[in-house]
């Protein structure tokens, strides 16, 4: 079940999940502030963080000369990635209602549990709740491993049959705009239909 504050479809609950050191958290700080925080420091067990901020109505008519905008409350679940906080994720998904799933685009071994983390997702968040998979750290790449990133990337997103994929940088800011505002609008589109359906 979705948790609700109470029954409103602008609360909405991410979580951001991955392996320790992807950069969960200095995403979530650049997502809320807009900047780049290099002052971060490693998560345990579990940060929440609030993101106040406005949509364009995504149910709009496309063809409408003033689209209202939605105020909304994103409240951000940044998980620890070590294993020994693992137990906790199965209880703080539910009712998220969009995830975030990270690796660090320059150590291919933050794959290696990324079933691991899909498979939490998938069994307890609520049914049908999007995911979007996030390669962090596009700055520190080579030029030349660029391509066979990009191919990564999509090998993991076929997959795991996850729809949305972005590479992003946290530091010059690279594709977050992009990322979140897709993240805020499959968060708010989930929400509102799952909470039609329970008749609110």
């Amino acid at each position: 079940m979705v948790a609700r504050a109470r029954n409103s479809k602008n609360v909405l609950k991410v979580c951001i999940l991955g392996e320790g050191g992807v950069g969960k958290t200095t995403l979530t700080k650049r997502i809320i502030t807009g900047a780049f925080d290099s002052t971060t420091k490693m998560t345990i067990g579990v940060d929440f963080h609030l993101l106040k901020t406005s949509i364009f109505d995504p149910f709009a008519s496309q063809y409408a000369d003033d689209v209202p905008q939605i105020p909304i409350q994103a409240q951000i679940w940044d998980f620890a990635g070590e294993e020994r906080f693992r137990f906790m994720l199965p209880r703080y998904c539910k009712g998220s209602v969009c995830g975030l799933l990270l690796y660090d685009i320059t150590r291919y071994s933050t794959t290696n549990y990324i079933d691991e983390w899909f498979s939490i997702w998938k069994d307890n968040a609520p049914k049908g709740s999007p995911l979007l998979l996030v390669a962090t750290k596009s700055d520190l790449i080579a030029p030349e491993r660029e391509e066979r990133a990009m191919e990564t990337m999509i090998e993991l997103a076929e997959r795991l049959d996850i729809p949305n994929f972005y590479i992003i940088s946290s530091l010059d800011g690279k594709n977050v705009h992009v990322l979140t505002n897709d993240l805020l609008i499959s968060a708010y589109k989930f929400n509102f239909n799952y909470l039609k359906e329970q008749g609110f």
